[in-house]
């Protein structure tokens, strides 16, 4: 099973009906998978992580565009078998080497393996990190 890196914008909305809605058309009409999605709302707005693995400066451009704020980073994408302990296990692998998970949520579908996306505060070193390590064998 895979480590791979993709990317992941977080994007700033208002909190009300519809916004989300709204945001997420640009991914339709560009054709970009949303892969995994999580959402940090504070009373009247909102912070939401994507994270997909087909980017594109069009998407980016596409955003900005739309007039959205966002800020694109670097996400690790796990793709394992689901089991119990397995969030612990990427948790204790990282913390260990001193990495730290600056968010972290995750995705599953009947076709689909889970997906665990990752932020950190040093991606190249986690991604070398959790490859030795076999989590996702």
């Amino acid at each position: 099973m895979p480590i791979t890196l993709i990317k992941q914008y977080s994007i700033f909305l208002a909190n009300q009906p519809g916004a989300l809605k709204a945001f997420t058309d640009l991914f339709v009409r560009e054709n970009v998978d949303i892969i995994a999605i999580s959402q940090d709302v504070r009373y009247d707005s909102a912070v939401v992580r994507l994270a997909i693995d087909n980017d594109s400066d069009e998407i980016s451009r596409a955003i900005t565009k739309a007039g959205f704020t966002s800020v694109k980073t670097d996400a690790i994408c796990i793709i394992a078998k689901n089991r119990i302990g397995m969030i612990r296990d990427v948790g204790a692998i990282l913390g260990n080497e001193g990495i730290n998970i600056t968010a972290i949520y995750g995705s599953v579908g009947e076709q689909y393996a889970p997906r665990l996306i990752i932020v950190v505060n040093d991606t190249e070193r986690a991604v070398e990190v959790l490859e030795k390590s076999k989590i996702a064998a």
